[in-house]
Order: C-alpha cells, then structure tokens, then sequence
C-alpha cells in the first residue's frame, strides 16, 4: 500500500482535494481487497486510488501514484462519490458482447 502522508499536505496549485467518504467498515473491506495476491491488478489499482482519493490525496497526485491517467482517475472519483457501497464498484461491470462459443467445463465427445 502506499502512504499518502507526503502526498496530502504537499504544495500544490489549485483547490486542495476533496477527500471521499469512507467508513470505518469500508475502509476495511477496500485494503482487505488489496492484501490477496490474486487480486487482479485493475481492482487494486481503483482500490488503492480509492484509499489515497479518501484521505485527501489530489487527483493528479492519485494518478501518479497508481500509474494511470489523469482522467482514468476523473472517472473513478465520479464512480466512487456517486455511490453508497464504493467498495462495490472496484470490481468490473458486466459488459455486452458476443456470448461465449466454448463451455467452461470440459465435455465429453462421443
């Protein structure tokens, strides 16, 4: 994880940074998301953004300690501010496309 000390007092231009709400209880759940090493890199990157977004940490600032762009780190902010459970916007949408032509599950062919 990375410490955002540094990053919330430092000098900057512009407006300071809104932090986002989090509760105790999501919080939690956000850096419980990070520990696994399975998690795919995506949903940890929005989690650790979304722990630095949430102690104040500017936008710029986020974007640069996760690796992505700037407006990558816009849309998060919109995703996460426009919710009740943060949390569970870490994860992907659902996303439509052509179904899937091969079963998951081996058959037997006979």
């Amino acid at each position: 994880m990375i410490d955002s000390g540094p990053w919330v007092a430092r000098e900057r231009p512009g407006p300071p940074a809104k932090p986002l709400l989090l509760s105790r209880e999501q919080r939690a759940a956000v850096e419980a998301a990070i520990r696994p090493g399975k998690t795919e890199l995506r949903v940890a990157r929005r989690a650790q953004a979304l722990l630095l977004m949430a102690d104040g940490v500017s936008t710029y600032d986020t974007a640069k300690l996760v690796g992505v762009h700037v407006r990558t780190v816009f849309e998060w902010r919109e995703r996460f501010r426009n919710t009740d459970d943060p949390v569970a916007k870490l994860a992907d949408a659902p996303r439509s496309g052509r179904p899937r032509a091969l079963s998951p599950t081996p058959t037997r062919r006979g």
